[in-house]
């Protein structure tokens, strides 16, 4: 028997992702054409490294957005869960992204530190604190989602790295106008590219773990299976599978034996509602076999 009401939650943490991204979507593509004219006037790396963090921003946000589309597609008879995994491999893309963008402005950075260019500090500190003013409300926006939704995490955590790159480029302008030390742009562009590796890191892992159907860090897999386990007329549990469809939609399947005097429907609805209610499971699948009993100690059953 199946649950048919998973597709409410996960639909929900979509859109409340949607109105958030495209707002941001707005704001950093307004704000990437500003930097990039001002790096190349500055002759800042650490302006183009940023820039090139809010292109990987806009490209992420555009594919997520896409993806969000795709997602919300009913299921048909050959994709019958849907396309709700577009999240996960637009979510994975994101990731790889960042990660190619992280290691050229590193490579850059390297580069430039045997022949550091001049770099004109003012307006350097002016778009650097107009980029601090972006980052701080697109995270803002994005934040109350990005815990719900992979693809709202990504676009998240690249924010973040935004703004750690931001932070880099105010120091770089306010050392530049004191000491006129230009080394200090293709430094602090190489530290930002290292910064965001691990957090990407985190981001590409979680993808694979579940395109790989591993189960849900957040579900309690032993407290499951006891909690199945009490319930009145269950003799035994295995082939227990749960894994995650999508941001906000974990599911689970496996066999439960019952002795033969207890009512299947009745077991069935009662370990339906402890999966959903107590371990967020929205789509179960539970094949009931009644065997029986020569005991009451639970493996004694046989059929």
């Amino acid at each position: 028997m199946h649950d048919h009401e998973h597709a409410h939650g996960a639909a929900s943490v979509r859109e409340k992702g949607v109105s958030s991204m495209l707002v941001v979507l707005g704001i950093t593509s307004a704000y990437m054409l500003v930097e990039v004219l001002a790096g190349f006037y500055t002759g800042s790396l650490a302006l183009i490294a940023d820039a090139g963090h809010m292109l990987g921003d806009v490209a992420s946000l555009i594919l997520a957005l896409v993806a969000f589309w795709f997602s919300s597609k009913p299921p048909n008879l050959i994709k019958t869960y849907g396309y709700y995994r577009t999240e996960i491999f637009a979510a994975l893309i994101n990731g790889i992204v960042l990660v190619g963008i992280s290691l050229f402005i590193v490579w850059e950075a390297y580069r430039r530190l045997s022949d550091p260019p001049a770099v004109i500090g003012a307006p350097m500190l002016v778009v650097g604190l107009l980029g601090l003013v972006v980052n701080l409300a697109s995270a803002k926006l994005l934040s109350h989602s990005a815990s719900e939704n992979l693809n709202v995490k990504a676009a998240y955590l690249e924010v973040l790295s935004d703004l750690m790159a931001t932070a880099g480029v105010l120091v770089a302008a306010v050392v530049v106008l004191l000491s006129k030390w230009y080394l200090v742009d293709p430094i602090v562009s190489g530290a930002i590219g290292l910064m965001i590796l691990p957090r990407t890191w985190s981001l590409l892992a979680e993808c694979t773990h579940i395109l790989m159907e591993g189960a849900p860090g957040h579900v309690d897999l032993a407290g499951l299976r006891a909690a199945m386990l009490a319930v009145p007329g269950v003799v035994d549990i295995h082939d227990i599978h749960v894994w995650t469809i999508t941001s906000g939609l974990d599911a689970m399947s496996g066999h439960v034996t019952i002795d033969k005097d207890s009512p299947a429907d009745t077991v069935l609805s009662e370990i339906t509602t402890i999966a959903q209610e107590k371990f967020g499971l929205r789509h179960t699948t539970v094949q009931v076999e009644q065997v029986e009993c020569k005991g009451q100690t639970s493996g004694t059953c046989g059929s």
